[in-house]
């Protein structure tokens, strides 16, 4: 039997521990202690169910398992531990609860980490995990924001055509991420491992471009077949990452004056390019912008955090590019809901800050409307553990040999550049600034302080390359930057 456990993000009022347990057709009764108090959970019992990979005993009973647990939070706004014991297996985990308000200058800061882009198979030395433990000040709120498995790599592999044991061979890379610890694997446990977290998928928990099919990915040329994977990825993005406070497409949580909405912008897509978002979501954009203009006119301080898988400020791919590489938010007629709000919210003077992934390069992008006021930053984090690309890895490898004999090689030649300029895009007639590039295997910290009429925050980007000596050449810190509505 094998144990992890990890603290889902949850509503403001719940502490949700997320249990699974691989290997035993009939999961054991699980103990919950925090600072060596035995705790019950507060709602009803959970009751295990599979976790969606199809593994079964000769019986054919599950032997794979997960359960969710609801606890009151202790009564303490310190960071403490948890211990989940389950027959002979125990594991810790830690937390600590968000807070209502944003702290003062003159206070610890409030600390979100954000990764994307996870690919398992690179990292086998100087694990990811033992650099973000040694991250600080140490994360308040985790948020891996999109690709945090990678179904459909690499990219020839031999997927099953049957659907029992495609679930198999995709279940069993969600288990080297997910328990990596009693695997003795790298993975993401140990960042799991200190919650809240919140998971934001993208197009690799199910498939490059998802829903279209790919020519390199056998398994979506058919209908049948891309209906299998749907319905295996859906279930195992819901059993691994799903929290029960994100089920209706999003979660939304406010920490005075920031109020944030994170979504769901993957699950849902359609391939007319018409929405990436279901019914709730949409209602949800609306009402997050809602809420900021009510505080604004009732003279709160109001700011807003948007996320979600993709980037924002991108250059809308065309007819080849959006079909063979990747569709983002601004092909969807959907996209005109963000916009929207935004366009709002901006001529409210309300800024906003958008966080995200996917992309395979970090950057920060300030905006300003045409009075000089500073209402939008863009920061993203990307990749924590670049993926292999066939062809193009092996081409950069020989141009950079090349470079060395000149006494010129690349840090990172295989990771893509963050784009210099910004002429192609726009935003609600912003006048948008790169205020830095990042390139590498990378995270990033975001540091929040309360200030009057709104906050200011750092982004420290932290390099996460194996090299030592590169991760102190290319980790950096940015900021304080600021966003007031008052």
């Amino acid at each position: 039997m094998q144990l992890f456990a990890y603290n889902q993000i949850g509503r403001p009022d719940e502490l949700l521990i997320w249990v699974g347990i691989l290997g035993v057709a009939t999961p054991p009764a699980v103990a919950f202690e925090i600072h060596g108090q035995a705790i019950a959970p507060s709602a009803q019992p959970a009751v295990f169910e599979p976790l969606g990979d199809e593994v079964r005993d000769s019986y054919d009973r599950p032997l794979n398992h997960r359960a969710i647990f609801a606890f009151s939070w202790p009564a303490t706004s310190e960071r403490f531990t948890v211990r989940v014991s389950a027959g002979d297996q125990c594991v810790t985990l830690t937390s600590k609860r968000l807070p209502g308000v944003l702290p003062a200058k003159n206070a610890d800061s409030f600390n979100l980490l954000l990764s994307s882009c996870y690919y398992q198979p690179n990292d086998k030395s100087q694990a990811l995990t033992d650099i973000i433990k040694a991250i600080k000040p140490a994360p308040d709120f985790t948020l891996l924001a999109g690709d945090q498995v990678y179904l459909d790599l690499p990219s020839l592999q031999n997927l099953p055509e049957d659907k029992t044991r495609l679930a198999q061979t995709l279940g069993k890379k969600y288990q080297l991420n997910w328990f990596s610890n009693p695997l003795k694997q790298p993975g993401l446990a140990d960042v799991l491992s200190h919650g809240p977290v919140l998971c934001v998928p993208d197009d690799h928990e199910y498939w490059n471009n998802f829903p279209y099919k790919q020519v390199q990915l056998t398994n979506t040329h058919w209908e049948k077949d891309r209906n299998n994977w749907r319905e295996l990825a859906t279930r195992l993005y819901e059993r691994y990452q799903m929290s029960p406070a994100q089920s209706a497409g999003f979660f939304r949580q406010d920490i005075e004056p920031l109020s944030m909405l994170f979504l769901d912008g993957r699950t849902y897509r359609d391939d007319d390019g018409t929405h990436m978002f279901n019914a709730q979501t949409r209602t949800a954009i609306a009402d997050w912008k809602n809420d900021l203009l009510a505080r604004k006119k009732n003279q709160q301080a109001a700011v807003g955090l948007l996320s979600s898988g993709q980037a924002l400020l991108i250059e809308k791919p065309g007819q080849w590019d959006r079909r063979v590489a990747d569709m983002e938010m601004i092909n969807y007629k959907d996209f005109a809901l963000l916009k929207t709000a935004l366009t709002e919210l901006f001529a409210a003077e309300i800024p906003v800050l958008f966080i995200t992934g996917d992309v395979h390069w970090g950057r920060i992008v300030e905006g300003k409307n045409q009075r000089g006021n500073i209402l939008f930053y863009e920061v993203i984090a990307s990749p924590s553990r670049l993926i292999d690309t066939i062809g193009s890895d092996q081409i950069n490898s020989v141009k950079d040999k090349l470079r060395d004999l000149f006494g010129d090689p690349k840090a990172f030649p295989k990771h893509p550049a963050a784009p210099k300029d910004l002429k192609e895009i726009a935003l609600a007639n912003l006048t948008l600034d790169i205020k830095h590039r990042q390139q590498g295997d990378h995270v990033a910290l975001l540091r929040f302080h309360a200030i009057p009429g709104g906050l200011e925050f750092s982004v420290d980007y932290v390099c996460t390359d194996p090299n030592e000596k590169k991760r102190r050449e290319h980790s950096s810190s940015h900021g304080p930057y600021k966003l007031v509505s008052l």
